[in-house]
């Protein structure tokens, strides 16, 4: 269509009707609505997780039994609760710290209404700064990915600073990385 026509175009992500940037406030706002109307119409006003009503069929099944559906809770609770500890220690070093603990909170929130709610607020979080920065122009995006860039190689190079670096390493790699200062090779034991 053209700019002169009268029928409004459709909104995008990001942006209004008419192509304007919306704040940062507007697009999170938005994101965190739709997230509770999913939860409302998944869970009613009641904000209970119905085992009847569970879409899994073999956990539906486990959970309306009486003995087993308690039993099955409190092995979510004590996995989820191990994954969640287990990657505690793993965020400030080498590995997939954050990974193994939204794991954890995920496996919760299939059961614990609590969990279900920190999920999907990281949800909407992570869809408004994605829909927001999709509107940016690229010379308001060209700075986030610089910093996103220098966050990450800060969080390596600490990770390698505090642990040493690790012996099944190629040796080019090694040289390479025993040049970045306050890097050093893991002694042998």
């Amino acid at each position: 269509m053209t700019t002169e026509s009268s029928t409004p175009e459709k909104e995008s992500p990001g942006r209004t009707a008419d192509g304007r940037r919306k704040t940062y406030r507007v697009v999170r706002d938005e994101q965190h609505a739709i997230v509770r109307q999913e939860l409302l119409d998944r869970f009613g006003t009641d904000g209970r997780i119905d085992a009847h009503e569970d879409p899994v069929r073999w956990r539906r099944a486990i959970r309306t039994n009486p003995m087993t559906g308690t039993i099955y809770r409190v092995v979510v609770a004590v996995v989820g609760l191990a994954l969640v500890v287990a990657g505690l220690p793993l965020v400030p070093l080498v590995g997939p710290g954050w990974a193994i603990i939204f794991i954890g909170l995920f496996l919760w929130s299939t059961e614990f209404m609590w969990a279900r709610r920190v999920t999907q607020y990281v949800k909407a979080e992570v869809k408004a700064f994605e829909q927001y920065t999709r509107a940016l122009p690229w010379r308001a995006k060209i700075p986030l990915l610089i910093a996103s860039a220098v966050f990450g190689w800060l969080c390596f190079w600490l990770a390698l600073t505090i642990t040493g670096i690790p012996g099944w390493l190629p040796d080019h790699l090694e040289d390479l990385l025993l040049q970045v200062p306050g890097i050093e090779l893991i002694p042998p034991r």
